[in-house]
């Protein structure tokens, strides 16, 4: 029923046990025994309490369908709700269902402003080497195409920046997939010595051309058997091995400590490189993050590694950290389960 139909019942209500009242009082064959103003008081009466009634009644009907566009227009509704509460029990339903909401829009916002954040940080990622290649094309157009050397340079430069691009892109699709779950983690039993080997293979010209040298202490059992994605583990160490050569100071050395702890191994890439200030320690897996930008941009590399990284940690409900001091060197540490 409608608050409009209440209230026009109660009215109604009242109006009939007025007449009801007046008809009783007039066709009283007694009414002298009964004083007029008995009979007034009691009609008042009966209107007040039949106005109150239906002033309540509205009130009530009011705030059941605000509650009840609530719900309708909400994915998350009011915990605890029950037709028949108290106003009470309605009002920390209210103000629990007024509480989430807010966390809601918050959360929203924050999204938000990262969405913008990424967007930007794409933009400006990819401006960079599709400017240099446009650049260096129409100088070739122009008529530096007729010197072989100066062709061989600029297409060489061009060939380096459609690989930071081809690496960028690379980066963001494996980081999508990691985000929204469709970045497959298959755990199986890996011996440690075979897993370092092979990504020491993998990256075995990169250190050359950096005259890099690795160095790996095994202070746990070579042939020890732990559970792992091995490729998606393979490509955490070969990001962290790459940057620690990258960001390293000549000669560049790179170390690789394997140790025993308990239900655990802990694997740690250490660096001589020139650091992270404490102050960036905690953005450092961030996305697009770099701490120092010229420097990192002239490495080359998406921005994206370290992000790649703890994710694919964070799928194997393993934990990683990082230890840094500047002009001495980085450790990156993370665990893996024995199988």
């Amino acid at each position: 029923m409608s608050s409009r139909r209440v209230l026009l019942f109660s009215f109604g209500m009242a109006l009939l046990l007025t007449c009801i009242s007046s008809l009783l009082y007039f066709g009283s064959q007694r009414m002298e025994q009964v004083p007029l103003i008995v009979w007034v008081i009691a009609m008042a009466i009966t209107c007040f309490v039949a106005i109150a009634t239906a002033i309540y009644l509205n009130f009530t009907l009011r705030i059941r369908s605000i509650q009840r566009k609530i719900l309708e227009s909400s994915d998350q509704p009011m915990l605890g709700f029950d037709q028949n509460m108290t106003l009470e029990k309605l009002e920390e339903s209210v103000d629990e269902w007024s509480s989430r909401q807010k966390k809601l829009i918050q959360e929203l916002e924050s999204r938000e402003e990262f969405r913008r954040e990424y967007i930007g940080n794409v933009s400006h990622e990819l401006k960079t080497p599709i400017f240099n290649i446009q650049g260096y094309i129409l100088t070739l157009l122009d008529g530096a195409k007729d010197d072989p050397k100066i062709t061989t340079k600029f297409l060489k430069r061009a060939a380096k920046s459609v690989d930071r691009m081809t690496s960028l892109v690379k980066d963001m699709d494996v980081l999508s997939k990691v985000e929204t779950g469709r970045y497959d983690i298959r755990l199986e039993p890996t011996r440690l010595d075979l897993l370092i080997d092979d990504t020491l293979l993998g990256i075995d010209s990169f250190a050359a051309n950096y005259s890099a040298k690795i160095k790996v202490k095994y202070s746990c059992q070579k042939s020890q058997v732990v559970l792992c994605d091995t490729a998606k583990i393979e490509q955490v160490l070969d990001n962290l091995i790459v940057n620690a050569i990258k960001y390293s100071e000549e000669p560049r050395s790179v170390k690789i400590v394997l140790e025993d702890a308990g239900t655990k191994i802990n694997i740690s890439v250490v660096d001589n490189g020139f650091g992270v200030p404490e102050k960036d320690i905690h953005r450092i897996f961030e996305r697009f993050y770099r701490v120092d930008k010229a420097r990192s941009r002239e490495a080359g590399g998406s921005g994206l590694g370290l992000s790649i990284v703890k994710h694919i940690i964070d799928r194997h409900s393993e934990s990683i950290e990082v230890h840094s001091e500047e002009g001495v060197g980085t450790t990156f540490r993370f665990t893996l389960t024995k199988a």
